[in-house]
């Protein structure tokens, strides 16, 4: 490869690191669809889990452990955020993956959200069996879109203030 190309891909690569750093978030490196997709996926049920575990303090007016679970929301969806896509790294490329991943693991489904969370609760002696926990579920499924469309924007401050509102 000749010189004046290398140089060529090199600018076009700060300048891409440089527009994604205005925006609050440097992508890593990008990854075919599959793993890309897979990365995603391992990201989202940690991110329910302590986005649920939030929303159960807010929703129960408890404090204990609120912010620490704020922040792991907020570095789940950051972790996930940072993903790229090889090739196309277009937000309609990337929401088709959510979507994809959303119908594959049936995520809006109530059945399926209580599975995700639910050892969770338990473990921290949080009562699965209470109105507080059927309405952190419905929540939570009402967020799945906000949630997603945060992620895909890749805008740290956006996230970071979506996360200090749960």
């Amino acid at each position: 490869m000749e010189e004046a190309k290398i140089r060529e891909i090199i600018r076009e690569s700060v300048k891409k690191v440089l527009e994604e750093k205005k925006r609050g978030l440097i992508v890593e490196m990008p990854y075919p669809r599959g793993t890309y997709k897979d990365k995603v996926d391992s990201e989202l049920p940690q991110v329910f889990i302590n986005w649920c575990l939030v929303r159960h303090r807010t929703i129960t007016n408890t404090e204990s452990y609120k912010k620490h679970w704020k922040g792991k929301t907020r570095g789940h969806m950051f972790t996930a955020a940072r993903y790229s896509l090889k090739g196309n790294d277009s937000i309609e490329t990337r929401r088709k993956v959510f979507n994809e991943i959303l119908l594959e693991n049936d995520y809006n489904l109530p059945q399926t959200m209580n599975l995700v969370i639910c050892n969770k609760f338990i473990e921290e002696h949080i009562d699965i069996e209470s109105k507080e926990y059927e309405q952190v579920i419905i929540d939570c499924i009402n967020n799945i879109q906000t949630i997603f469309e945060l992620i895909l924007n890749r805008n740290v401050q956006d996230i970071s203030s979506y996360v200090e509102s749960i």
